[in-house]
């Protein structure tokens, strides 16, 4: 096994670690750009609760090797980096650093995920889906961290009226 994975009980791979405070990163551009919702405190929190819980629930997932979490995973970190790029080239005169920032973070956190899907211990993951293996805990916490952050950040449709609900992610 390689020291980066401990499969069966050890710690999990630094890239894992590396992926789960990218995400959070990534929260800080749309925190900087929109700022809070300006939405009804009930909302909110609505909003809040259930963005953390999916995140939640699709970070374990990724973190257990499950496949269709992980594909969903890909294809939204897929069409973000796209999407931020193409964004950045459509409107060069009006880049900020906040959006080189985020470009720079999806680009990272798609880096880690290829980092964590190469390790002993995702590969050890598929194969033995009934063990636990280590404790996923803390990066399942920072996962809710950036599901209650995307909750919370306005939308960004720049319309400025209130959204009712929103799941951010």
């Amino acid at each position: 096994m390689s020291e980066q994975a401990a499969p069966g009980g050890g710690r999990l791979p630094v890239s894992a670690y590396v992926f789960a405070w990218l995400c959070l990163a990534a929260q800080l551009p749309g925190l900087a750009t929109r700022g809070l919702s300006d939405s009804d405190g009930v909302w909110v929190v609505l909003s809040m609760v259930l963005s953390a819980l999916i995140v939640g629930w699709f970070a374990a997932g990724v973190l257990r090797g499950r496949t269709v979490r992980l594909v969903l995973v890909w294809i939204l970190l897929g069409l973000g980096a796209l999407f931020t790029a193409i964004g950045i080239v459509a409107d060069l005169e009006h880049v900020g650093g906040w959006d080189l920032l985020l470009l720079l973070v999806t680009i990272g956190q798609v880096g880690a995920l290829v980092a964590f899907c190469s390790t002993d211990y995702f590969r050890w993951q598929r194969s033995q889906p009934a063990d636990a293996g280590p404790e996923i805990s803390t990066l399942v916490a920072i996962a809710v961290v950036v599901g209650l952050l995307g909750g919370m950040t306005a939308a960004a449709d720049g319309t400025g009226t209130p959204t009712q609900l929103r799941v951010g992610l």
